[in-house]
């Protein structure tokens, strides 16, 4: 029982270790809209259970100009501040149809991994 203990542990430390930093969530929260995948994109975003299903309505309905572009092409980290348990990351998404969008992106320390809050 000590030994499997042990290495549930060893484990977990691993998966803490393996966080996303605050500007590759914002990144694959890009890539997803750009995807269609709107539930993946929700799963990064610090949205309570009940709100999801809205969110990714919202998005469906919203991204269909970022899909027409071609959707991502790549990601610029401009900057980032990375607190404790806050962050913030400023960027520039550039679509594969040569659109620019600049952004700043605040993020949240949850249960070991960061989650966009706006």
């Amino acid at each position: 029982m000590k030994r499997l203990i042990v290495v549930v542990a060893a484990a977990l430390a691993m998966v803490g270790c393996a966080t996303d930093s605050p500007e590759k969530v914002v990144e694959k929260c890009w890539k997803y809209l750009s995807e269609g995948e709107y539930a993946d994109a929700v799963a990064l975003m610090d949205a309570a259970p009940e709100e999801r299903e809205l969110y990714e309505a919202i998005f469906a309905e919203q991204c269909g100009e970022l899909q027409r572009a071609g959707g991502m092409e790549e990601f610029e980290l401009k900057g980032r501040s990375v607190g404790e348990t806050d962050a913030t990351v400023d960027g520039v998404v550039i679509l594969k149809d040569g659109q620019r969008v600049e952004l700043s992106c605040k993020l949240v320390l949850r249960e070991g991994g960061w989650l966009i809050t706006e």
